[in-house]
């Protein structure tokens, strides 16, 4: 096991720990949604559906998953996007829980995509520049971190 894998486990394991606390104590539930999950929503076409890329501006400017808004122009946006299903997203799903349990505790229909870009580009799935024109490129926070090699890896 590579040292960003057994990063993304401890991710895993703690998000999931603190979830559970956070539960036991009363407080709303952060849902998580896996790649197959969202692949497959976002294949029906499903208009609920928002995905918020959380990540830092230097992650964002290689490249997101497909039809994805940044953090800012949802919260620039907030009443337009009212009563959809926000899905956020980051590198391996640390950021995105704690932008989804944000939203969750104000109200917001949202939730983790926990597998997040890392688990979008281990699935094989096309990523979009900022643009929106189709790119292998991919920034993984971090170069310990493993993307399958039809990607660019840009840090």
């Amino acid at each position: 096991m590579s040292l960003g894998d057994l990063i993304i486990r401890l991710c895993d394991f703690s998000f999931g720990a603190i979830e559970a606390v956070r539960r036991s104590f009363g407080r709303p539930k952060v849902g998580s949604i896996s790649t197959s999950e969202l692949h497959t929503l976002m294949n029906t076409g499903d208009s609920s559906l928002l995905l918020v890329d959380v990540r830092s501006d230097s992650e964002r400017a290689i490249s997101r998953i497909p039809g994805a808004i940044t953090q800012l122009e949802y919260e620039a946006n907030t009443e337009k996007f009212a009563g959809r299903r926000v899905v956020a997203y980051c590198t391996v799903g640390g950021r995105s829980y704690l932008y989804a349990r944000k939203l969750v505790a104000s109200g917001v229909d949202a939730s983790n995509y926990r597998d997040s870009i890392l688990g979008w580009c281990r699935a094989s799935l096309p990523l979009e520049s900022p643009d929106g024109r189709a790119t292998s490129a991919v920034h993984p926070y971090w170069r310990i971190f493993h993307v399958p090699d039809m990607y660019a890896v840009k840090t």
